[in-house]
């Protein structure tokens, strides 16, 4: 995977092969917004015949003491995102926050919320998280 760059550069790049077509399953870039690292990357989704930019962040470990609680704030969490983000559990133990959209369509205003809110949320809840069930499941 390429290094970190900026997140500005990163949508430039990302709308450059949007209008001249060349954006296409398989495109992977890692980013990072504060604590908050992930990708953005294109993905095609089979079940609807479709390409979608995925932007997803890894924020902490699961506790290994998680209970309820724990999934109950994440759950909340979800549901105070209006649908623009999802928090998810991996199979890695750890905590994603996720937001796609489909590639056909997509306008530069869309691409920059997605990529620049969704980070920015993540980095922002990534430390409310680590402060509410413990800083000793920081990445």
């Amino acid at each position: 995977m390429p290094k970190i760059t900026s997140l500005m550069d990163l949508v430039d790049r990302i709308l450059d092969g949007l209008e001249d077509g060349t954006l296409e399953a398989g495109f992977e870039e890692p980013i990072q917004r504060g604590s908050a690292s992930g990708s953005v990357r294109v993905v095609n989704d089979p079940e609807h015949s479709e390409s979608l930019v995925v932007v997803r962040l890894s924020l902490m470990k699961v506790p290994e003491t998680a209970g309820s609680a724990f999934y109950e704030r994440l759950l909340e969490l979800n549901h105070a995102s209006f649908g623009r983000a999802a928090f998810s559990v991996g199979g890695d133990g750890l905590v994603w926050l996720t937001a796609g959209r489909p590639v056909e369509d997509l306008d530069p205003g869309e691409l920059i919320d997605l990529i620049l809110w969704t980070s920015e949320y993540a980095d922002d809840l990534d430390d409310k998280l680590l402060a509410e069930f413990g800083s000793e499941n920081a990445l």
